[in-house]
């Protein structure tokens, strides 16, 4: 009985080993902090989580979205101009969006929604993904709210896979209550603080690579000084 011990420890060491290094493959955490645009610049902070290897978490935390005078938010107006867009590398095929904020895309008077068509911001080019609304142009129907939203890939997705189109990562169609006008991030830093609303809870229950990796060597460590008392 005691042989077989270090054999399911190994085991359970491997599966430690295993569980890190897909963890290490897990795109980094980026974060755009600068942006530039017809509004004044640096109007907010857009964050990538990676949520599992299919899906990222996209934070847009605008510099102030408190009611009721908002100093910015997210509208159409018409045009070459969509309320968000971004490219990713690789296909587009399998591409979905699930919106946590608003919660499920819906802001009362417009509804959010993915699109691989129509991502136009002029003038920072086109996108291959655009987050468009149902709402009608211009400020009276914008969206006064940070935007919050998991990107899922059906091939695998990674924080690594938002590229930017040669003149940014992404684009946003802003306002700020009377002026309207595009607005991109186009440098991004590693690191920083992850989109913890985009990863879900059950996730704190799922024991960490490095932690399945120590229990494996403390079980390691006890079947081993176990065999020496029974020799």
């Amino acid at each position: 009985m005691f042989r077989r011990l270090p054999l399911l420890v190994s085991a359970f060491t491997l599966v430690g080993l295993t569980l890190s290094a897909t963890s290490a493959s897990a795109g980094p955490i980026y974060t755009f902090s600068t942006s530039t645009g017809s509004q004044p610049s640096n109007v907010g902070v857009i964050t990538l989580t990676q949520v599992n290897s299919t899906t990222v978490g996209v934070k847009v935390d605008l510099i102030d979205t408190t009611l009721p005078a908002p100093q910015y938010g997210f509208l159409n107006t018409g045009g070459p101009h969509t309320p968000f867009a971004f490219n990713l590398g690789g296909s587009e095929t399998g591409v979905s969006a699930t919106f946590l904020q608003p919660l499920g895309g819906d802001y009362g008077f417009g509804i959010f929604s993915l699109s691989t068509a129509d991502g136009g911001n002029t003038p920072f080019g086109t996108y291959g993904v655009s987050i468009n609304s149902t709402a009608g142009n211009g400020s009276g129907n914008a969206y006064y709210g940070d935007l919050i939203f998991l990107v899922s890939r059906t091939g695998g997705l990674s924080t690594d896979d938002f590229v930017t189109n040669g003149t940014a990562y992404f684009s946003a169609d802003l306002t700020n209550g009377q002026n309207t006008g595009a607005q991109a991030w186009n440098s991004r830093v590693e690191g920083g603080d992850p989109c913890i609303e985009c990863v879900p809870d059950q996730r704190s229950t799922v024991p960490e690579p490095a932690s399945m990796l120590l229990v494996g060597t403390g079980l390691l460590a006890a079947a081993r000084a176990r065999r020496r008392k029974v020799n």
